[in-house]
């Protein structure tokens, strides 16, 4: 049986948790998380999500997190609101309301309105080409829908 010296049991030490530290401290990779329905809240609204088919993410840079969302019209108005709706480096991905895609890139998408929505902006994406609202159409849909609706009370 060998036996280490201190100096090498030191060293093996250091190591091991040195990697440990690195593995635990790395950076997740943009993209989309799995939600946890029923759990996971919307950034915007603060509800729980709990339809997989109307949901949207971004992804925050700075936090290096996704942002979720349990309505597409939530995802859209957050972005706007915090500036990053029109920066083309925003990463942003909807929810196949069809089922089969799982995540979509929101910009390559299509879109439909006249759902039943978790916050009734009405909007659900598939891929691109099975339905006939492009990824600008339903911007500016959600935008126009929500300069009616109060923010208030009055």
């Amino acid at each position: 049986m060998t036996h280490l010296s201190r100096r090498a049991f030191s060293r093996l030490a250091l190591g091991a948790s040195l990697a440990a530290l690195g593995a635990g401290c790395s950076r997740p990779t943009p993209g989309p998380k799995a939600l946890k329905l029923g759990r996971d809240v919307c950034e915007h609204c603060n509800m729980i999500i709990s339809e997989q088919r109307y949901a949207a993410q971004t992804w925050d840079a700075g936090r290096h997190r996704a942002r979720l969302y349990d309505d597409v019209g939530c995802a859209v108005l957050a972005a706007a609101n915090a500036g990053e709706l029109d920066d083309p480096k925003l990463l942003f991905w909807v929810a196949d309301a069809k089922g089969g895609a799982g995540w979509i890139a929101a910009r390559e998408a299509s879109y439909r309105d006249g759902f039943h929505t978790p916050m009734g902006h009405g909007y659900a994406a598939a891929p691109a080409g099975v339905w006939p609202l492009t990824y600008d159409a339903m911007l500016a849909a959600v935008r126009r829908k929500a300069l009616c609706q109060p923010t208030s009370a009055t």
